[in-house]
């Protein structure tokens, strides 16, 4: 490692029971942190447990409470993000939920951006592109947001900088003022690799019912759900490589569980023939710097091979490689 430190952090609270891969998420990073906070929440399953067998001094465990007191309910997640910020000593803080996982392909070039940029502060933070998988490790959502959805995950953490929200963006105050605004950022043109979807039926249910951030949504287990809430039109065939640390997770991933994508809704309403429509131009033509962004772009998004939509007859050819 050079003269910089970087710290890495994640927050995880009944990780098991969700299915989260919240043990891979912290080992994609941990070879360019040189301490890792995780703020582990009251959990009633074998979180704790999980996390005792990472054996690395890098990783700190603080403990918490969730209040249920917070409202909104799922601001929680922001709370015990900041809870995690104090703890961070480095230039850099890199951040990652517990369905949110780097490809080691990346890491270098996320290491060096992280050094170059150590004594520019015009770089408040660098954004990452979510890669949103779709109810098994073979399909993924390709339609805009979910794929064509920037996050700054690279932050420095030291200068007002806190989470927000649902814990999923930042927003800096200068001199630890009363008024934030959203931090400047560079695109790395690394991916963010999303598990958040990749569950059976009766895995999924059980998330929403039970996390946090899906607090007070009622959800029965619908065998249905994964063919009917996207259309075919928005998800695409991976043929890319996956992270390495989720080589075992992906290997005893059920064959039962395997999305057909033929057989997926192909009716679109009218607001999705429209998200049809700005994924065609966004894959032509690029994301445009929206004001809706929550950062300052500074500099341009990395051009990427993207999927090629066909507007206007509703089809989607369906296979994008991404090599590494």
């Amino acid at each position: 490692m050079s003269e910089i430190l970087v710290s890495g952090l994640t927050i995880i609270r009944n990780g098991v029971r969700l299915n989260y891969p919240f043990i891979e998420a912290i080992r994609s990073a941990l070879s360019i942190c040189d301490e890792y906070i995780v703020v582990a929440g009251d959990s009633d399953d074998e979180t704790l447990d999980y996390l005792a067998r990472l054996e690395d001094d890098r990783v700190r465990i603080v403990h918490t409470e969730w209040s249920p007191r917070v409202r909104p309910r799922k601001c929680v997640l922001a709370q015990q993000t900041n809870i995690g910020l104090g703890f961070c000593r480095g230039s850099w803080c890199l951040y990652l939920q517990g369905n949110e996982i780097l490809h080691e392909k990346d890491l270098p070039h996320l290491r060096q951006l992280m050094e170059s940029h150590a004594g520019d502060e015009s770089v408040e933070a660098m954004l990452v592109e979510r890669l949103t998988f779709w109810s098994d490790y073979d399909h993924y959502v390709a339609a805009y947001p979910r794929r064509f959805k920037y996050t700054a995950r690279i932050i420095r953490p030291n200068i007002g900088t806190y989470s927000i929200r649902d814990g999923m963006s930042f927003a800096v105050f200068d001199q630890f003022s009363t008024r934030g605004r959203y931090p400047n950022a560079i695109d790395t043109g690394a991916d963010l690799y999303r598990y958040d979807y990749v569950h059976s039926v009766d895995q999924q249910a059980r998330k929403f019912s039970d996390a946090v951030h899906r607090s007070g949504t009622s959800v029965q287990a619908d065998k249905d759900y994964f063919y009917q809430h996207y259309p075919r039109q928005f998800l695409a065939r991976f043929e890319g490589s996956h992270p390495a640390v989720m080589a075992a997770r992906v290997q005893a991933s059920p064959e039962g569980n395997r999305l057909v994508l033929e057989q997926c809704r192909s009716d679109l309403s009218l607001g999705e023939r429209k998200r049809v429509f700005e994924s065609y131009l966004y894959s032509r033509f690029g994301l445009p710097a929206l004001s809706r962004n929550r950062f300052k772009l500074t500099g341009p998004l990395a051009r990427k091979q993207r999927p090629a939509f066909a507007a206007f007859n509703g089809t989607l050819k369906p296979r994008l490689t991404i090599k590494g």
